[in-house]
């Protein structure tokens, strides 16, 4: 019998046998710079991840500390601004020690400081340096006119002390124990007056100034040698006082070679 069946069926085509020569593709091997890149990435992800954990845990810290001393702030403001209780003042108390003693310490930081970038000590409080006034600045004779010696401020040092209006005194503004010296130097001899200097003081509401120190020197009128009166002293100033340097006579006063000064001790 014989089969009229047709079938639409095709058989795939036989595979392709390989060419002569022919290699399948590998997979890409890991180099040795591969691998470097590797582990300084990972390296670079946990530096990454360790600074960002170290600065959230800086931050808490400031945090905490900012809210601790505003806490302590709003503390001594209300000591200051309501009456409290006996404990209560005892804690104020303690809290004012306490931040003394920073003050202090954040004071004694900033004079170091200074005292390296100006290379050497720094001294903080009311200070003086005076020198006299010159003859070529005195144009008309304000020197001579008056006992009392005056000062050039432009080359002077001041510092918390004030220069009256008249370019003679010194006004106290911070009360407190205070080195005081002066220097003047003699260029002419008087017979009818001494060759003295001194420092003197004006209290408010007191009309005579009281005398602190005073000094003399002689002068050989057959020369022309200079001669130096020199005095120093520790007094203690209230704010307001005013000091002066005095002499018999100004016109025998050498300009060049005077000066006066203060600083506080304490």
């Amino acid at each position: 019998m014989i089969n009229t069946f047709h079938s639409s069926y095709n058989p795939p085509p036989p595979p392709v046998p390989p060419r002569t020569g022919y290699r399948k593709p590998q997979p890409a091997v890991n180099t040795p710079l591969v691998k470097y890149l590797s582990v300084m990435l990972l390296l670079l992800m946990i530096l990454t991840f360790g600074g960002f954990l170290y600065l959230f845990q800086k931050l808490n810290m400031l945090q905490g500390s900012y809210d601790e001393d505003m806490t302590s702030l709003q503390r001594l403001q209300d000591c200051v601004e309501k009456n409290m209780v006996e404990d209560s003042m005892t804690n104020c108390g303690k809290l004012m020690e306490k931040y003394k003693a920073v003050f202090a310490k954040v004071l004694q930081a900033n004079e170091k400081s200074v005292s390296k970038l100006t290379g050497g000590p720094h001294f903080i409080g009311p200070a003086a340096h005076m020198t006299a006034l010159s003859e070529h600045k005195d144009k008309t004779s304000e020197f001579l006119k008056t006992n009392n010696l005056l000062w050039d401020e432009d080359h002077s040092l001041l510092q918390d002390v004030r220069l009256s209006s008249k370019r003679d005194m010194l006004t106290i503004q911070y009360p407190g124990m205070y080195f005081i010296y002066s220097q003047v130097t003699f260029s002419k001899n008087s017979p009818s007056v001494s060759l003295k200097q001194s420092i003197r003081i004006v209290v408010p509401k007191k009309q005579e100034p009281k005398e602190l120190l005073k000094s003399f020197c002689s002068l050989n009128p057959d020369t022309s040698n200079l001669c130096t009166a020199s005095l120093a002293g520790v007094f203690h100033l209230e704010k307001e006082q005013q000091i002066y340097v005095t002499v018999a006579n100004s016109s025998l006063v050498n300009r060049d070679s005077c000066s006066f000064g203060l600083f506080k001790l304490r």
